[in-house]
């Protein structure tokens, strides 16, 4: 334990003056924190309105997974009844 302490360190970032780094996740949140403030500021009538196309786009992704996935199933299909095991 103590040769692989030595090797990789106990873990820490830190910087080559050996002071500890800043989180890299730290400005993410704050971007997180500025999006959510932005939601709250729409009107309940833009609100609607994003949540309406937001369901149309979901509608349209299950539309085509759904096909993809049928496409698949009838190929797999076919492939298996080639087969001679």
């Amino acid at each position: 334990m103590r040769q692989w302490l030595q090797r990789y360190g106990t873990g820490k970032k830190t910087g080559r003056d050996g002071r500890a780094a800043k989180s890299p996740l730290k400005p993410r949140q704050q971007v997180a924190l500025g999006a959510e403030s932005a939601e709250r500021t729409e009107t309940p009538e833009q609100q609607i309105a994003r949540l309406q196309a937001r369901v149309r786009q979901l509608e349209a992704e299950t539309t085509k997974l759904t096909t993809e996935r049928e496409i698949l199933r009838s190929a797999a299909k076919y492939f298996a009844e080639e087969t001679n095991w």
